[in-house]
């Protein structure tokens, strides 16, 4: 599995099995700021750069192998995301990565105001669109002013809600609240951004309104069927965040993504948008539900809000939060999540205003919730097992023991706390 990846130039489609949309770029034509830039395989279009079709053949290269993430360091070997283990590519007429090839990147993609806020920082987000993916990208520097390029490749096929491999009853509770905060928390490459387009996608399918997102970059393609749905990203369609929310909140919507919570910045437009009773999804980096909100904490009253005022606020708008991670499956050729979810009923809300994180926390043990113990126990007793026990003993210690005292009683999980709703 270390073994490095190969490319060549003759591997690479050229029109009818083309990943990416054919389109005609005029040299004189920059591209348009309300759509995502769209690299050309046609043979009719004008020849693309060297950094260009570096991407292309690498895009290809992801997408037959079933890979992730592609990273490009200026002066190094490209390398792709594959199963979480991340090779090297070889190409005998491309062997190391060039600062010009991702300048030539830089230089099709971004907007006029894009390449001046590379300018000015050294560091950028944007997407790009293929035909069957999007290209999640950052472009920043490393490594002594090497230029270092990274792309997430997310797929257009949307996961059913009912795929995911986590709780379908309690996110569709989660979902029917129609208003209020909805967090989805991991690491990095957990799958959070899979599980909230899946949690829209089940929206768009099933009720009438209007879904709105406020992303940097805009990430998964979703099409307007029961709902419209309108994509907003930042440094494209509008300068910042809170031109977006201004915009957005007249424009009168139901839903609202705001991507990934940063800053208190975005931490505060999240609660405020929730406050106006839109149904509002973010994501957040933390590792546990309990962590999550201990995160959101620490950005705001580390801006400046008052600790006492901020739990109050949250417990008012909190729906719920999902804390997800993937990891390997015991056949060792796919991965899987492991999740709990906190759902706030009056006794979480209660807890939360009072800063009483124990009772939070033993709260996900009750039958309202589903907590990290319980996934793993159900992932062990599945015919066939889903998940070896040394993966557990490696990543989830701490839960190990509590999950082997359990594993006598044969009739499956029970909570520790029963729940009367």
């Amino acid at each position: 599995m270390n073994d490095p990846l190969m490319i060549q130039s003759s591997s690479v489609p050229q029109i009818e099995e083309s990943l990416i949309p054919k389109v005609e770029i005029h040299p004189e034509t920059e591209p348009q700021e309300d759509s995502h830039p769209k690299v050309a395989l046609s043979p009719s279009a004008i020849p693309l750069s060297d950094g260009i079709r570096l991407l292309e053949r690498i895009v290809f290269l992801v997408r037959d192998k079933g890979g992730s993430d592609i990273h490009l360091l200026e002066g190094e070997r490209p390398r792709v995301r594959v199963r979480g283990n991340l090779l090297p590519v070889e190409s005998d007429d491309h062997p190391l990565v060039l600062r010009k090839d991702i300048q030539d990147i830089l230089n099709y993609a971004l907007t006029p105001k894009q390449k001046q806020t590379f300018e000015e920082t050294a560091d950028i987000d944007f997407s790009l669109d293929f035909h069957e993916a999007t290209g999640r990208v950052n472009v920043g520097l490393a490594n002594g002013h090497r230029l270092y390029l990274t792309m997430r490749y997310l797929r257009s096929n949307i996961i059913p809600l009912d795929q995911l491999g986590i709780d379908v009853d309690m996110l569709k509770k989660l979902i029917a609240a129609d208003s209020g905060l909805i967090i989805v928390a991991g690491e990095t490459s957990s799958g959070k951004t899979t599980t909230i387009v899946a949690m829209l996608d089940y929206i768009n399918h099933t009720r009438l309104g209007a879904i709105a997102t406020i992303e940097n970059p805009v990430e998964y393609v979703l099409h307007s069927d029961k709902c419209l749905i309108t994509r907003r990203e930042i440094g494209r369609d509008t300068p910042n965040f809170n031109n977006a929310l201004r915009s957005i909140v007249r424009k009168n919507p139901d839903i609202l993504l705001i991507g990934e919570i940063r800053d208190v910045e975005t931490a505060t437009i999240t609660l405020n948008a929730a406050e106006t009773g839109i149904q509002t999804f973010c994501t957040l980096h933390a590792v546990s539900a309990i962590s999550a909100i201990t995160r959101l904490g620490y950005i705001m009253i580390g801006g400046g809000h008052n600790e006492t005022e901020f739990h109050q606020r949250l417990s008012n708008i909190l729906c719920g939060i999902i804390s997800q991670e993937l990891v390997k499956a015991s056949d060792d050729k796919s991965v899987l999540p492991v999740f709990e979810i906190l759902n706030m009923s009056y006794s979480e809300k209660s807890y939360l205003r009072a800063r009483d994180f124990i009772r939070l926390e033993q709260s996900l043990d009750t039958d309202r919730n589903y907590s990290l113990g319980r996934c793993l126990y159900n992932l062990w007793y599945q015919k066939p097992r889903r998940i070896n026990e040394a993966t557990i003993r490696l990543l989830f210690p701490d839960q190990f023991n509590l999950m082997m005292n359990r594993l006598d009683d044969h009739d499956g999980w029970k909570p520790l706390v029963t729940s009367m709703g």
